[in-house]
């Protein structure tokens, strides 16, 4: 009887610590592609807002359509990211439009302004790599 009580409490043991073991791993796959999918959707949210800033840079708004991925991209953010996040792409969104109703910027102003230091997108990315960071760390 000792002998089946010990087989069956070492059977128990190894099969609890194999479920803890792959669910520990569940998680931590989870979390990876999670990352993962922000980064790429950051990413694609600063490509297209910079695409579009060079337009509200040198146009004025003429085409709304313009801005149609811009704001996909943001609302594909309020879905997934935190509060932070949503607010600094938010903030960008708006500074875009704003700039659509300034006076146009020639290319040489604009490199001007680039030299200088003007980078709307840089809180943004920063917000980002915060939250970033703040996953790893959960890794």
């Amino acid at each position: 009887m000792a002998a089946l009580f010990g087989s069956l409490v070492g059977a128990l043991g190894s099969s609890v610590s194999t479920w803890i073991t792959q669910r520990h791993a569940d998680q931590r796959d989870l979390l990876t592609r999670r990352i993962f999918y922000r980064v790429q959707l950051y990413s694609d949210f600063i490509t297209e807002s910079e695409r579009i800033l060079v337009d509200a840079l040198e146009n004025n708004f003429k085409d709304p359509n313009k801005l149609i991925p811009g704001f996909a991209l943001l609302g594909r953010i309020r879905l997934t990211s935190s509060k932070e996040v949503f607010a600094s792409a938010e903030g960008l969104i708006r500074e875009i439009v704003k700039n659509y109703s300034e006076p146009n910027l020639t290319p040489e102003e604009i490199r001007s302004r680039a030299l200088n230091g003007y980078d709307p997108l840089k809180q943004f990315s920063e917000t980002c790599r915060e939250e970033l960071d703040s996953m790893q760390g959960h890794l």
